[in-house]
């Protein structure tokens, strides 16, 4: 039974109470309650109330995983490659199923720099939270296909747009074979504008285990690669290593 199951029947139980005792009051404040609860059970991951959503890994082990959504993106994702592999540091590369499909060599590129290509939906819309599972499963196994028509790879993990998720999301996901994935460190990149103001928030969170959430898509190249740059030598000085998501999860 998950949280939301458990939350759901909890309601049921008091909503019945209030309405034998013609409290409307009390049911009131219930379904209230309920509401509230729900809504922040959808926007953060880390409650794991609908399903099982891995935000961290390994505590044990001075590691984290650096993780980039909403590529490919041609403008920034080649530099920050050229980047990681300067600096030898893998990264996981949570990829829009449209994108992959308009940039098939560029999937392909972060595939041969030995770094993961998931899974971020087919087209990353704002509505995806409202999908049905057997919607939100062909999108996810339509991404499937063209990653690995694009890179010769099947995804195993899956990141909702926006981090927002419900029932249907762990139903679809489960349907699909792939893991759904949050993070722990949320560096707000596509909010905040100067890189150091970034990697100040990431280390502000920063502990062993942790994924970072980071964007190359509709990212200027210039700003993602001077906060990369700067977090990747704040995580040395502070004597992190930085390992891909699935090694992170072992």
């Amino acid at each position: 039974m998950t949280r939301f199951h458990f939350t759901f029947a909890t309601t049921i139980l008091c909503a019945v109470i209030a309405l034998t005792l013609g409290n409307f009051i009390f049911l009131a404040a219930v379904i209230l309650v309920f509401l509230l609860v729900v809504g922040l059970g959808v926007a953060i991951p880390q409650l794991h109330f609908f399903g099982d959503f891995i935000c961290r890994g390994d505590s044990t082990k001075k590691c984290v995983a650096l993780t980039f959504d909403d590529g490919p993106d041609p403008r920034s994702t080649p530099q920050l490659l050229a980047l990681l592999s300067e600096r030898g540091v893998p990264a996981t590369f949570f990829c829009i199923g449209q994108r992959v499909e308009a940039q098939p060599q560029l999937a392909a590129q972060i595939r041969r720099g030995g770094h993961l290509l998931e899974n971020h939906s087919y087209a990353h819309s704002h509505f995806t939270n409202f999908y049905s599972t057997a919607r939100l499963e062909k999108e996810l196994l339509q991404t499937q296909a063209v990653i690995k028509e694009a890179a010769g790879f099947t995804p195993g993990y899956f990141r909702p747009p926006v981090g927002l998720s419900n029932p249907n999301t762990f139903r679809a996901a489960q349907n699909a074979k792939l893991k759904v994935i949050g993070w722990s460190i949320r560096s707000l990149d596509t909010v905040i504008k100067n890189p150091q103001a970034i990697v100040a928030r990431i280390k502000r969170g920063l502990h062993p285990g942790a994924i970072i959430l980071l964007h190359d898509g509709n990212i200027p190249a210039e700003k993602l690669l001077a906060t990369v740059k700067s977090l990747l030598d704040t995580l040395h000085e502070l004597g992190y290593e930085i390992v891909r998501l699935d090694e992170l999860l072992k």
